[in-house]
């Protein structure tokens, strides 16, 4: 029988010491998407929480985010240029110094972007469909467009290995833009 403090060795070799891991929880703790000392609080807190820790999702390209916010200085975290990297290394440091796994969560966030077009920037989607419910203007992305974002998950990839990241999870859910380019007919 398996126990949750049992490790496990995933096949390409990485072990993680319990059969647990943290749920990445969205903290909108970052300022101008970057991390700040509110984000590492929050995570050095959590370093002994589970084997691996999903670290909450994070936009890949300056459009991607953020989604929502309740506060001007509480965002949404970004990694779509070299400057977001020292943040998340201090994330990095926090949660592994206790052994455990580190996981970036990538995202674009689509047509849920709200945040965004308040901070005078497009919310992206595949094609501008009517959606009723929403108030705020639509950018249909052209196929040059889309394929850009593919390049920023990425580019966002390499900055989360030189950050420290362990591995990544990409955020496909919750009609964000992957999410988005599925259509369905009844």
């Amino acid at each position: 029988m398996k126990n949750l403090i049992d490790k496990v060795t995933f096949r390409h070799g990485a072990t993680i010491d319990t059969r647990t891991a943290q749920s990445p929880m969205l903290t909108n703790s970052g300022l101008n998407a970057k991390v700040t000392q509110d984000t590492i609080n929050y995570y050095n807190a959590r370093s002994q929480s589970a084997g691996m820790v999903i670290v909450e999702y994070t936009s890949v390209s300056p459009n991607g985010g953020p989604s929502r916010s309740w506060a001007p200085d509480r965002e949404q975290l970004a990694i779509y240029d070299d400057s977001f990297v020292p943040g998340f290394k201090k994330i990095t440091e926090k949660l592994k110094k206790d052994g455990n796994k580190a996981i970036l969560q990538l995202v674009h966030s689509g047509r849920e972007a709200q945040y965004r077009y308040a901070l005078g920037g497009q919310v992206e989607v595949p094609s501008n469909i009517d959606f009723p419910w929403i108030s705020y203007p639509l950018h249909e992305l052209s196929e040059d467009e889309v394929w850009q974002i593919v390049k920023d998950f990425g580019t966002a990839t390499k900055r989360a290995i030189a950050s420290g990241f362990d591995g990544i999870e990409i955020h496909g859910a919750n009609h964000y833009l992957h999410q988005e380019f599925f259509f369905c007919l009844f």
